[in-house]
């Protein structure tokens, strides 16, 4: 998908789903700041292809890492703001950089599904999952997730008062 904010909806989703496990601001940021990469080829005209280095497993680890650490030197406003919405979340650097890798593959692989030029398995050029379903199928399968992850936020908001 193109710079879109529809992959907040697997984030929300599989964030919510996995709350107790890993964070799940790092999930949510994970599986949409990868996105800043074909911005950045766009923005600074550099040509297709457009999903690059960062749009693979591998280049998810590095972004993954590079993204715990932001998160992990805000960890006290963060905190404070999970508290206020009723979302208390552990910071540790651990579910941190979980969360934002889980949510950075979770990227990929909806990305896969549609994009000739991204290459999960990179640095072998194909891509397993190109085509399994269409564009439109993904978007629509990124809007479920996402109203049934609000959804499930919103339960849990109100199991937690």
């Amino acid at each position: 998908m193109p710079v879109t904010p529809f992959h907040l909806g697997p984030g929300v989703f599989f964030g919510t789903i996995c709350f107790r496990f890993f964070n799940f601001f790092a999930f949510l940021l994970g599986s949409v700041v990868i996105d800043l990469e074909p911005l950045f080829i766009i923005i600074f005209n550099l040509g297709p292809p457009y999903h690059r280095f960062f749009h693979t497993f591998l280049g998810g680890i590095v972004g993954a890492l590079i993204l715990s650490f932001f998160i992990f030197a805000f960890k006290k406003k963060l905190e404070g703001l999970c508290l206020k919405i009723h979302l208390p979340q552990s910071f540790t650097f651990t579910r941190i950089f979980l969360g934002s890798l889980l949510g950075w593959w979770t990227h990929i692989i909806f990305d896969a599904f549609t994009h000739y030029d991204v290459f999960p398995l990179w640095p072998f050029h194909f891509n397993p999952l190109l085509g399994l379903i269409s564009a439109l199928q993904d978007y629509i399968l990124c809007l479920i997730l996402g109203i049934v992850g609000v959804i499930l936020i919103i339960k849990k908001n109100y199991l937690v008062k």
